[in-house]
């Protein structure tokens, strides 16, 4: 497991700096089927019927400040701002990524800011945002509550976060430290929780895609250029956290 945030940095800088992968985007459509969001090369497991839920659960429109926390390529967040009209702030903590948002954004012609930073320190100001959100990213960073304080001291009094992430029941392994429950940290970072529900399918889902991902291996490996051994290393150490998953959820909370 890396053991700095610098070690996860040169991870998501290799994953971000080729172009989406191909073979992945086939077999997320295949598992998916019409709730694949075509078009925003997703590192998650978004759904549109959540892209959909986030839009609506953010309360922001027109002039309003949606952060997105672990925005990747910026796709779920843009998503997001154009059903909204908010603007887009997107936080990552790998160059790689945020360039590629960037080149989605100009490519839409739509107005956003892509910044360099971490859960736990953001760079923004308080009480700057209207409205967070984060897909599927919280996961990486190993202090959660630090996070949620962030996320709270980020937002204004009565704005929205708006994410989805796991509950594990115990540790797994290649991962940093995980919690069993995001509810009492965000109630004692000073976020009031309005919903806390798990996500539709998500285990049938992530299993169908992880035997996807494996049984495209070699694929897989000859796309990305690393060893098939590895490939298939790294696939079976992420299929193998799944069983240690309480549930995926999805949480609306309103900063007080």
């Amino acid at each position: 497991m890396p053991a700095t945030d610098s070690a996860w940095r040169e991870i998501f800088e290799r994953t971000y700096t080729p172009d989406a992968s191909k073979v992945e985007e086939r077999i997320w459509r295949d598992v998916f089927g019409e709730e694949y969001p075509e078009g925003l090369d997703p590192y998650s497991f978004v759904s549109r019927l959540e892209l959909e839920q986030i839009a609506l659960a953010t309360n922001v429109g027109d002039g309003a400040t949606l952060v997105d926390l672990g925005c990747g390529r910026g796709g779920a967040g843009l998503w997001v701002a154009g059903r909204t009209g908010a603007t887009l702030v997107g936080i990552d903590i790998a160059d790689a990524a945020l360039a590629a948002a960037r080149r989605r954004a100009a490519g839409l012609g739509m107005p956003a800011t892509f910044l360099r930073g971490e859960f736990e320190a953001t760079g923004l100001a308080s009480a700057s945002a209207d409205a967070v959100m984060s897909v599927d990213a919280m996961l990486f960073t190993p202090n959660k509550a630090a996070a949620l304080c962030e996320l709270r001291r980020i937002l204004r009094r009565g704005g929205r976060l708006v994410m989805t992430s796991w509950d594990y029941a115990r540790q797994p392994v290649g991962r940093p430290p995980q919690v069993a429950d995001h509810r009492p940290l965000a109630e004692a970072a000073g976020l009031r929780v309005e919903v806390y529900e798990e996500t539709r399918d998500w285990r049938d889902r992530e299993q169908r895609i992880g035997q996807g991902l494996l049984d495209a291996a070699e694929e897989l490996a000859a796309e990305s250029g690393d060893p098939v051994d590895e490939v298939r290393a790294s696939i079976l150490e992420m299929n193998a956290t799944i069983d240690t998953m309480i549930r995926r959820f999805l949480m609306v909370a309103e900063a007080v």
